[in-house]
This record gives structure tokens, sequence and C-alpha cells, in this order.
């Protein structure tokens, strides 16, 4: 045990918030997609969209799909016009995606 704590204590502690912050993210993601699968498919009555299973798999398989393909693709824009702009193209979308979903609240 006392190894164990010397190697862990190695790490910076930099890397131990990012790995929380990670975690932190991949619950969130998780529970989101099982939150969106229920509302795909609860029943208008309470307030859900009342889609059918099959539905609900199409519309989950394509955003699937896209969330592991559209790397390869904004991983080549940003090859070609720089991490920068890549990164400020991406934080303007997510900033318009946010004030959208206020104004639609």
């Amino acid at each position: 045990m006392g190894n164990l704590r010397r190697v862990l204590k190695k790490f910076p502690r930099v890397f131990w918030v990012s790995n929380v912050i990670e975690l932190f993210e991949r619950w969130a993601w998780y529970g989101f997609y099982n939150a969106f699968a229920l509302y795909l498919t609860l029943s208008k009555d309470t307030g859900a969209l009342g889609f059918t299973q099959v539905e609900k798999g199409a519309i989950i398989g394509t955003g699937s799909m896209l969330l592991y393909f559209l790397p390869l693709i904004t991983g080549a824009m940003a090859d070609r016009l720089g991490y920068k702009k890549m990164l400020f193209l991406s934080f303007t979308a997510y900033i318009a995606g946010y004030l959208y979903l206020l104004d639609c609240l």
C-alpha cells in the first residue's frame, strides 16, 4: 500500500483534476443519453415525444454514428485550417446552441 501511495503521489495535481472532470463529463453524457431515450419514447401525455422503439433506435443510432464520425471531419479541418480557428468555430457553435436553448425555454 505504501508503494502504491508513492506512485500515485508522483502524478501532478492537474492530472487528478483533469481525470475527475473527465469522470463528471462521462457521467453527464450517459445520464443525458438515458434521459434522451426516455424523452423520445415516453407518452405525449407526460410531455415527451411518444416515438416508437424503432424510431428511437434510428435517432439514437444516427446520433451515435455522427458522434464517432465527426472527429474525422473536424480533425481534417483542424489540420487544414489550424486548431485555433477550429476551437473558435467550435466555441461559437456551442455558444449559439446554448443561446438557442435559452430562447426555446
